[in-house]
């Protein structure tokens, strides 16, 4: 919530409240090489939360995104393998918006015209009437967002893979390889052409049919796809490497680096891929790691093994 402005989970910021309570707050110290940030978040029940930097407002949720890069790995990321492509354009979305403040904002551009440009084809599909010249300016509008959005998430998956591949590698000691691929209906055509194109198919069924919101991204293990044939072993170190190379990015695009959250993640994983797991975030190269675990005492002898220095803290 700190670092993203709201929860991983909950639906709604007003879901953090507890029941009993009128409010939540949050307060933070952000420690890096060039100085602290005291960051502090707040909410009263039924109205807009409040972000703090240093006792000063921050006028929008999208100017403290990226102060505090992190990456967070739960079981629910199996829904990047299992899931809709929504979910795989969400782990570009959630790590550009980090690294890139011009991505975020033309990410929020697009997404607003985008759910304008759908409701009025819904309009017009009930009351049988169309207005082109509207259309069409709606679809400048969003032009050059969507190539900025398309370009950057090329550029990113690109950049992705090698780390996947190195780290599933790792992870399953060479036993076969993985692939991501990126495909956009951008990628042959301009935002503009394919509106036009998409235009009679748009009027008839009431919605935007053409764009980076129908981005796909394909993952495979051993050249078969990831999702259909993938066991749940090769699934887990899947998402494992991607999402350590999610952190990788982040940290060269910055340079800065990000703080990696594993939330209860180790259960139902087989030994093997736990200590390998541990000797990657445990390195070096890697900054703070937020470990939750019912396990505790498991974890802990675990994390032993390692010459790292590591505190426990109870939740009750």
């Amino acid at each position: 919530t700190m670092a993203m402005t709201r929860s991983n989970f909950s639906i709604t910021d007003q879901q953090l409240i507890h029941d009993s309570a009128d409010f939540f707050r949050m307060e933070g110290l952000l420690v890096k090489p060039d100085g602290e940030t005291s960051i502090v978040m707040k909410l009263p029940k039924g109205k807009k939360k409040v972000i703090e930097q240093d006792g000063r407002v921050v006028p929008r949720a999208l100017d403290h995104i990226g102060i505090m890069p992190v990456v967070m790995i739960t079981p629910d990321d199996l829904n990047l393998i299992n899931s809709s492509n929504s979910e795989r354009r969400k782990l570009a979305d959630s790590t550009l918006s980090q690294c890139d403040p011009q991505y975020l904002s033309h990410l929020v551009m697009y997404n607003r015209l985008l759910k304008q440009r759908n409701a009025q084809l819904k309009s017009w599909q009930e009351k049988g009437s169309f207005d082109p010249l509207l259309l069409e300016a709606y679809d400048h509008k969003m032009s050059a967002s969507a190539s900025y959005i398309y370009e950057a998430r090329q550029q990113f998956f690109d950049s992705l893979l090698h780390s996947v591949q190195k780290y599933y590698e790792v992870m399953c000691e060479g036993r076969e390889p993985v692939d991501l691929e990126y495909r956009s209906e951008l990628a042959a055509s301009n935002f503009i052409d394919l509106c036009r194109r998409n235009q009679h198919r748009d009027r008839m069924n009431g919605r935007t049919y053409g764009g980076v919101h129908r981005d796909v991204i394909d993952s495979t293990i051993d050249g078969r796809d990831a999702k259909l044939y993938g066991s749940q072993g090769q699934k887990k170190s899947l998402i494992f490497a991607i999402k350590l190379a999610q952190l990788d990015y982040i940290r060269e695009q910055l340079h800065d680096q990000p703080i990696m959250l594993l939330d209860d993640v180790f259960d139902k994983l087989d030994r093997f891929r736990v200590d390998h797991l541990l000797s990657i975030i445990l390195s070096d190269t890697f900054g703070q790691v937020f470990i939750t675990d019912t396990q505790w005492q498991q974890i802990s002898q675990m994390i032993s093994s390692y010459d790292v220095e590591f505190q426990k803290f109870e939740i009750v």
